[in-house]
């Protein structure tokens, strides 16, 4: 009789409670992966995925502390007795931040690193070392240095470095955070290749338009750290759409399409979980409504330039040429995206707009005086940043004192003081974590820390390096809606994202960066017409765009969409319904 293989990974009844900690973290989880299998695990900001996926691998609980009942299996035996270094050799894993996982100097000793710390004989690596490069895309870069690699290369250096040391099972923490959208699609396709190699893979994700089609099953946390849902992904999606919704967890766009005209008394069947499966799907209401109701896109009215930049050139000090001869303006009261490939220069650029580097050629001008003439008090009073890293601004021991900080040192009315920062712990979720260290919270919870702490101070213009990293639907809404708030009452806003369904949904014009140079400065519109410039510049277009296109293709009059909320209306009005009809169906 065959004795059945045991499942590459199972969780059975788990319960984790930190030391020090009252809350328990994780409830009851029962959760299983097949060999082969793609699981995405979804869930709200501080659900517990995080923490889940440290127990996969025995970090917790042999690196970490952690209260643990219940057990988590890899090949059928318990994480508990076996050794952190005998489950390192089956569990890879994953973390947001490439860099925090390279420890060599070049690519080929990145990859034998890993190796050499299991005792991998010499003789076995070079095999190993050339496969692993080859998986994944980086063959013929054995000897270039780790520094010099792109995000998305140093992203794949850390997978290539997991399975040269031959893991079976793969853990992947938000893996695509910083790359590019191209970087992004390029890591999701090599997930077919490992699926089609027999490894198998969890992977926490928000970027889901993309990933989707290489799942094979979604499981949901909720906020008391049960799995809620789990089952493949159309069932899960679709019938689990309201508890998802609740949680305000991310989903594909135009599957958030879908639930929107859903709510509206619209069917859209098949529900579609892809571009082609919603043309589809969409292209019988379009074909059954009348003609549309909605205008055009009216064309932004000019303002006067409040940020200008000219012939701006930079080059650091260990020779990296990062901005040459930059030009560009930024209105005022403008929504505005600043886009590129990684390593286009947009930090770079960003941190010249708030003092941080003085330019070495070239002017940048706020409301036509020279920035760099002004005194560094009245920039930050005008001028507001907050870094990609939210780490790098925290100089409090408090959640409470790191918003307070600036406005003390303006010598604000202590009252003044408290009353906004106690409105900005409301706004942000953060009320029960104001008596806690910034550095404490979870990475979600100190990015949305980072935003508050610069809106605490009022400034005219606001510049956010990727406002929304990290987090769920729920709290990027929080943030944006904040953010089109402010800008509603004349604030400038200036954003670096990756994130073009953000670009659609918000931004009025964009300017895009390639190697240092400036290569758009226009309407979004625009740029989402310039198929070449987009793929010149590693970016992609919102998959609700994409379907407005392709259903204009067909018919003509059907507009281009940037945004949800601008397909909706138009899908609305051709079949005749209204907002208030609407709100009936509800």
């Amino acid at each position: 009789m065959d004795v059945p293989l045991a499942l590459p990974l199972a969780v059975e009844g788990l319960r984790l409670r930190y030391p020090h900690e009252s809350r328990v973290v994780l409830r009851g989880v029962d959760l299983t992966l097949r060999r082969g299998e793609v699981k995405l695990l979804l869930g709200p900001s501080g659900a517990g995925k995080s923490s889940l996926a440290l127990t996969l691998n025995g970090l917790i609980p042999h690196q970490m502390e952690g209260d643990i009942r219940g057990r988590v299996l890899v090949n059928g035996t318990p994480t508990t007795v076996t050794t952190l270094a005998a489950l390192t050799s089956q569990v890879g894993m994953l973390f947001q931040d490439p860099e925090a996982q390279l420890a060599t100097l070049t690519v080929a000793d990145e990859v034998a690193f890993g190796m050499e710390n299991l005792l991998v004989p010499p003789a076995e690596m070079a095999g190993r070392i050339h496969a692993a490069l080859d998986r994944t895309g980086l063959q013929g870069l054995e000897g270039r240095g780790t520094n010099a690699l792109s995000g998305g290369q140093k992203q794949r250096l850390a997978l290539a470095s997991t399975l040269a040391m031959g893991v079976s099972i793969l853990v992947l923490d938000e893996p695509t955070a910083n790359l590019d959208p191209v970087g992004t699609s390029d890591f999701f396709k090599l997930l077919a290749h490992l699926k089609a190699e027999g490894v198998s893979v969890l992977i926490i994700e928000h970027k889901l338009d993309e990933l989707v089609e290489q799942v094979d099953s979604i499981a949901v946390l909720d906020w008391e750290g049960k799995i809620a849902l789990d089952g493949p992904p159309r069932q899960v999606l679709a019938e689990g759409r309201d508890l998802l919704e609740q949680l305000g967890v991310w989903l594909p766009q135009v599957c958030d399409l879908a639930n929107r005209l859903l709510d509206r008394g619209l069917a859209v069947e098949p529900y579609p979980l892809t571009i082609g499966e919603a043309v589809a799907a969409l292209s019988q209401l379009v074909d059954t409504g009348g003609p549309s109701t909605s205008s055009e896109d009216m064309p932004q009215p000019d303002r006067s330039n409040l940020l200008t930049i000219e012939s701006l050139s930079y080059r650091y000090p260990q020779g990296e040429q990062a901005l040459r001869e930059v030009n560009l303006h930024i209105q005022e009261g403008d929504f505005y995206a600043l886009l590129g490939p990684n390593g286009s220069g947009k930090t770079t650029l960003a941190k010249h707009l708030v003092g941080l580097i003085r330019p070495q050629a070239g002017t940048i001008k706020l409301a036509g005086k020279d920035l760099t003439r002004l005194p560094p008090a009245m920039l930050s009073r005008e001028v507001a940043y907050v870094f990609q890293n939210p780490e790098h601004q925290f100089v409090a021991l408090t959640v409470y004192d790191e918003l307070a900080y600036s406005l003390r040192a303006l010598k604000l009315p202590e009252a003044e003081v408290k009353a906004r920062v106690d409105r900005l712990v409301e706004e942000f979720g953060l009320v029960e974590h104001s008596r806690s260290n910034p550095f404490s919270l979870s990475q979600g919870q100190k990015r949305r820390l980072s935003v508050a702490t610069m809106l605490a101070l009022e400034a005219k213009v606001l510049i956010l390096d990727e406002p929304t990293f990290g987090q769920d639907h729920e709290n990027a809404t929080r943030i944006m809606r904040e953010l089109q708030r402010l800008n509603a009452g004349g604030v400038t806003i200036v954003m670096i994202t990756h994130d073009m369904k953000l670009v659609g949904e918000y931004a009025r014009r964009a300017g895009v960066l390639i190697a240092g140079r400036a290569r758009y400065n226009g309407s979004v519109a625009g740029l989402f017409a310039d198929d070449m410039l987009l793929r010149e510049a590693r970016l992609d277009l919102p998959p609700v765009y994409e379907v407005s296109r392709q259903l204009r293709a067909t018919r003509g009059d059907f507009p281009l969409c940037l945004s949800v909320d601008r397909m909706v209306e138009e899908i609305c009005s051709r079949s005749g319904i209204s907002r208030a009809a609407a709100s009936s169906t509800r």
